[in-house]
């Protein structure tokens, strides 16, 4: 009996955690991005690099001390049902805080861009798949959240440049 009630308050725990965890990535904007002016600058990708990424928010531990504490207190009367609560506080906190860090894991890659300008900035961004070593890319600064976005102008761009150097026919 105690194993089901343990679960039935874990799966919304869960749920709750995981709900809170940001989207990270290139891909998603929060509405208050709309209308938002960015200064973006390109540059290449010169290296990148596998990272995990942590989006704890400490909702996990105190939803899990409350749930533990509220369980632990049916313990018994008195000082006994105190106790429970303070040992399903601190039990809740933990399976709480174990269940958010599993939930908002996350893995990402850190990218090294040389910017045409000539300087060196890394960036760290929750992708799926990296931008390739020698990338064309745009990077979209802001003060809250900078992001990578692969630049596609940049082969049209070089493809026209090739046309146009050509023997004047069209050069395909």
């Amino acid at each position: 009996m105690k194993n089901k009630t343990t679960m039935l308050l874990a799966l919304p725990l869960a749920l709750f955690a995981g709900a809170c965890a940001p989207n990270l990535s290139s891909n998603s904007y929060d509405a208050y991005s709309v209308g938002e002016v960015r200064r973006v600058e390109r540059g290449t990708i010169q290296s990148y690099r596998w990272v995990e990424i942590n989006t704890r928010t400490g909702v996990g531990t105190v939803a899990g001390a409350g749930i533990g504490a509220a369980a632990g207190s049916t313990v018994g009367d008195g000082a006994g049902g105190v106790i429970g609560a303070i040992g399903g506080a601190l039990l809740g906190g933990l399976i709480g805080s174990s269940i958010e860090k599993s939930a908002n894991k996350r893995t990402g890659y850190e990218y090294v861009i040389l910017t045409a300008s000539g300087s060196l900035v890394s960036i760290v961004q929750a992708d799926r798949a990296p931008l390739p070593e020698g990338s064309p890319v745009l990077i979209q600064f802001s003060g809250q959240r900078s992001r990578v976005i692969f630049d596609h102008n940049a082969i049209d761009e070089a493809a026209a440049d090739r046309r146009s150097s050509g023997d004047g026919q069209g050069g395909y």
